[in-house]
């Protein structure tokens, strides 16, 4: 138990150096690697992608503007079902507003 208490500092922190290590290890190769696939990439096939992804957001952006619009229609015609239905349960005879020319 002795052993511990006098040398268990210097095993933790070669147990962290270690582990650090193989953490830097396996970035470097994970780096080297996406290095590789990628050295024969050119500006043009930059540029596609990047015409893509704005293709792709604009479309997107569409799709949540409408989905938008839906909720909040939705939204207000179900506060109108409320409202009249809480007037229809106050007054009982509820009608509705007609123009009246003078």
């Amino acid at each position: 138990m002795e052993f511990f208490g006098t040398y268990g500092g210097h095993l933790a922190g070669l147990g962290g150096f270690l582990c650090g290590l193989a953490a830097v290890l396996y970035a470097h190769v994970r780096v080297t690697t996406f290095a590789a696939s990628v050295a024969d990439i050119d500006w043009q096939v930059v540029s596609e992608i990047s015409m893509d992804v704005a293709k792709l957001k604009k479309s997107a952006q569409k799709w949540q503007n409408n989905e938008n619009s839906q909720v909040k229609s939705s939204t207000r015609e179900m506060m109108e079902r409320a409202y009249l239905e809480r007037l229809l349960q106050q007054n009982g005879n509820v009608q509705q507003i007609r123009k009246v020319d003078m």
